[in-house]
């Protein structure tokens, strides 16, 4: 079930930010299942704001609370880990 609030999360930055990266940053710190670095060619306020909406809805579709992080595109890893 995990991969697929992952899924519906990704799916729905993508439908604002299409050419958005993500990596997955291990299991949450706190009370997130998981957190996820994503890369976003935009202005990153707007991007913050758009993932925690995500967040809440997949968490009310799911259960999965997914906390995004926000980064500049160009500061993406040319070979993630």
């Amino acid at each position: 079930m995990m991969n697929t609030a992952l899924e519906i999360f990704k799916d729905q930055v993508l439908k604002r930010y299409p050419e958005s990266q993500f990596l997955i940053d291990g299991e949450g710190y706190e009370d997130e299942d998981l957190d996820v670095n994503i890369y976003v060619d935009a202005d990153e306020i707007k991007a913050g704001q758009c993932a925690a909406e995500v967040s809440v809805k997949v968490f009310q579709q799911t259960g999965y609370l997914i906390l995004g992080f926000i980064h500049p595109l160009e500061a993406f890893p040319l070979n993630p880990a």
